[in-house]
């Protein structure tokens, strides 16, 4: 197996609700959310486990959270940011 397969960058796991429905990144998170638009049906918040290795990088983090963060990386890749 080559080695570059050998260990993650980065490790994304679904938690159970966290302590109080608190993200790490500083706010209480919804308890439903739309997640396939303003049109579908509220469902549970989920929360996942996010673990960046060799940046000592971890938390838990709710999905709303975690969709903008990806949406603002993929606007800094096109250099929109």
């Amino acid at each position: 197996m080559p080695d570059w397969f050998d260990e993650p960058d980065i490790i994304i796991s679904e938690m159970d609700l966290h302590v109080g429905g608190w993200c790490d990144s500083g706010h209480k998170a919804p308890i439903l959310f739309r997640r396939s638009g303003p049109d579908s049906l509220e469902e549970p918040t989920r929360f996942f486990k996010v673990d960046i290795s060799g940046k000592n990088f971890h938390g838990i983090y709710c999905e709303p959270c975690l969709i903008i963060a990806n949406h603002v990386s993929k606007l800094k890749k096109q250099g929109k940011l």
